[in-house]
C-alpha cells in the first residue's frame, strides 16, 4: 500500500467517524425535540383545560388560575423557543454530515483511482518480470 493510499485510507476512516459522531447528536437532538414537543403539548392542552374551567369560578380561584395560566404560557414560549433552536441545530449538523458525506464520497473516488493506477503499474511490470 502507498503512502498516498494509506493516508486517503486515513482520512477516510476519519470522515466516516465524524459523520458517525455528527449523525449521534442528530438523533440525540431529535429526542430532545421529540420531547419537548410532547411537553409543550401537554403543556398547552392543560392551558385549554385551565381556560375552561376558569369560566365560573369565584374571583379568589379565579386569580389563583390565571397566575398559573400565565405562567404555563411563559413555559410554552420558552419550550418553542428550545424547540425552534434544536430544529436550527439538527438543520446545522444535517447540513455538516452531508458535507462530511460529500467529502467521504470524494476519498473514496480518490482511492478507486489510486487502487486502479497501482493495478495498471503491476501489469505494466508483470510482462517485463
Amino acid at each position: 500500500m502507498s503512502c498516498e493510499e494509506a493516508q486517503l485510507h486515513k482520512e477516510r476512516l476519519q470522515a466516516l467517524a465524524e459523520k458517525r459522531k455528527r449523525q449521534a447528536e442528530i438523533e440525540g437532538k431529535r429526542s430532545q425535540l421529540d420531547d419537548l414537543v410532547l411537553q409543550l403539548q401537554h403543556l398547552k392542552s392543560r392551558a385549554m383545560r385551565d381556560r375552561w374551567l376558569l369560566q365560573g369560578t369565584g374571583e379568589e380561584e379565579e386569580e389563583v388560575k390565571r397566575k398559573q395560566l400565565q405562567q404555563d404560557e411563559e413555559q410554552g414560549k420558552k419550550l418553542e423557543d428550545l424547540i425552534h433552536s434544536l430544529e436550527s441545530d439538527i438543520g446545522e449538523l444535517e447540513s455538516e454530515e452531508s458535507q462530511i458525506s460529500a467529502k467521504e464520497q470524494v476519498l473514496r473516488e480518490r482511492l478507486k483511482e489510486t487502487e486502479r493506477s497501482i493495478e495498471d503499474l503491476q501489469k505494466v511490470q508483470e510482462p517485463q518480470v
